[in-house]
C-alpha cells in the first residue's frame, strides 16, 4: 500500500535534486531584461527635460516629455519670463507637434484661442517687465500616433517673434 502512487507518479517524482528547477533560467533572464529596460527610461517615464530659448524681450522655457508610450497621459509646462513688457503674449504650437495628441486642459486658460499663422495660438494678458507666466498643459497620446511627432513652440508679442523652440516627441509601444 505504501508504494502505490496515483497514475503517472513514481518514486522519482518524490526525490528532490539540487539542480531541479521548476522554471527555465531563460524566463528569469527575459523578466530581468524587461525590468532593466523599464527602469532605464527607454520606454518613457523619465522626468520631463527642460529646454529654453531666449530673445532680448523674453525667455520661453518648456518642460515636455521627449519619450513616451502610446496612450500615456502627459504633462507639459511652459514658462514665459518677460525681460521687457510684452503687450500681447501669444504662445503658438505647431499643428504637427500636437498631431494625434489629445489636449485635455490648459491652465491658466488663454484670453483668446485661435488657429492660424503657424499653428494653435493662445493669447494671454499683457506681461510687465519681470513678470512670469506659467502655463500647464495636460494631454494624452492617441493610439494612432506611431513613432512620434515634431514641431515648434513659439512665443510672440502679437505678430512679433520673441523666441522659438523646436520640439520632438518619440512615441514607443
Amino acid at each position: 500500500m505504501g508504494d502505490r502512487y496515483p497514475d503517472g507518479i513514481t518514486q522519482t517524482h518524490l526525490r528532490t535534486s539540487q539542480w531541479h528547477r521548476s522554471a527555465s533560467p531563460l524566463s528569469f533572464i527575459v523578466l530581468a531584461t524587461l525590468i532593466l529596460i523599464a527602469v532605464s527610461g527607454a520606454l518613457g517615464g523619465l522626468p520631463n527635460p527642460s529646454r529654453s530659448a531666449a530673445g532680448p524681450t523674453a525667455r520661453l522655457t518648456l518642460e515636455a516629455p521627449q519619450i513616451a508610450r502610446s496612450g500615456m497621459v502627459f504633462e507639459m509646462r511652459m514658462r514665459i519670463d518677460a525681460a521687457h513688457a510684452i503687450a500681447q503674449p501669444v504662445i503658438a504650437v505647431s499643428p504637427a507637434y500636437w498631431h494625434e495628441l489629445t489636449i485635455n486642459t490648459m491652465i491658466p486658460a488663454a484670453a483668446d484661442e485661435s488657429y492660424g499663422r503657424g499653428g494653435y495660438r493662445f493669447e494671454y494678458a499683457p506681461l510687465a517687465a519681470g513678470d512670469t507666466l506659467r502655463v500647464k498643459v495636460d494631454g494624452q497620446i492617441n493610439p494612432a500616433l506611431v513613432a512620434g511627432t515634431t514641431g515648434r513652440v513659439t512665443l510672440y508679442d502679437g505678430e512679433t517673434l520673441l523666441a522659438a523652440l523646436p520640439v520632438r516627441l518619440e512615441v514607443r509601444p
